[in-house]
């Protein structure tokens, strides 16, 4: 059994722990709620465009915007990664990075160059490590990343698939499904095709369902559109990416919390006990010494 002193101090060392992940656990609740609503309120947004556009452009002739074009065959892509500033938020990163990869191998084995382009410096540590080749990473901090940010990165990237530097971009985020659900989601931001959008089911798919006139020209219309939808969207998956980390950060740091409340009462009996134990000893000690003194 060890001695009490070294059971004061586990006691004591693991009661800051659970301070520190009880605050932890209420920093990131908070923060998710807020990166939650602004989540959702920018989903039905990026749902709507996209899905009108998606429609539109099934209808819309390939050589409108270079955008839509199809590639004959894709030599090579880039695959964009979002996943967290920081630890501590459980499985979060792993699965991203377990999707990506998955995702980045097969697509190697199909003959394609592949390229990353990292949001979070969680994501853009793990692609060093494994030495994949960079085309960009996000420099700011994703909670301080803003629509101007986002947009820059995505008109670049366009402008890469444009001058067929990459014939597709993919994009591997989390998706937040729910508060306690959350799930690592792959899709394809370029060529822009109907096709790319199907993944965004809703009563606006149906509602879209429809063919268009436009003015003043398909042209004009698309080269205008499609590249703010594509911003939106990014825009969109950096916000569901965020409230997911948290929403994880805050179910990890929940766990820790209960795992300390469980150690620190099986350390509060294993110290009672050993406190006990050496009261007895002593007890015994000055009853053998005052029987030795009658003796």
């Amino acid at each position: 059994m060890k001695g009490v002193k070294e059971l004061k101090a586990r006691l004591s060392s693991v009661g800051n722990i659970r301070k520190v992940t009880s605050t932890m656990e209420l920093v990131a609740g908070a923060k998710m709620k807020k990166l939650q609503e602004r989540a959702m309120a920018t989903r039905p947004y990026a749902q709507a465009i996209r899905a009108m556009m998606g429609q539109v452009a099934q209808f819309a002739p390939g050589e409108v915007s270079p955008l839509l074009r199809q590639p004959d065959q894709v030599s090579r892509e880039c695959v964009i990664v979002i996943a967290a500033d920081k630890g501590l938020c459980g499985a979060f990163n792993t699965n991203v990075f377990r999707k990506a990869m998955e995702y980045i191998r097969r697509r190697m084995d199909e003959g394609v160059e592949v390229s990353v382009y990292t949001f979070g410096n969680r994501s853009e540590k793990f692609f060093a490590k494994v030495k994949m080749p960079f085309v960009g990473k996000l420099e700011e901090k994703l909670e301080g990343v803003g629509y101007r940010r986002v947009a820059a990165t995505m008109r670049s990237l366009s402008e890469d698939f444009v001058s067929d530097r990459f014939q597709r971009i993919s994009l591997v985020r989390t998706e937040l499904v729910s508060a306690a659900r959350f799930e690592p989601s792959i899709q394809t931001v370029l060529p822009f095709t109907a096709e790319a959008m199907k993944g965004d089911e809703s009563e606006v798919d149906r509602n879209f369902d429809l063919d268009y006139l436009m003015e003043p020209s398909p042209k004009v219309i698309l080269e205008r559109l499609i590249p703010k939808t594509l911003e939106m969207s990014l825009l969109s998956a950096v916000h569901e990416s965020l409230a997911a980390e948290f929403a994880a950060r805050r179910i990890a740091m929940k766990n820790a919390t209960d795992s300390a409340t469980e150690m620190i009462d099986e350390l509060r009996m294993e110290y009672n006990k050993a406190r006990q134990a050496g009261i007895t000893g002593e007890l015994l000690e000055i009853t053998a010494g005052a029987e030795a003194l009658k003796g």
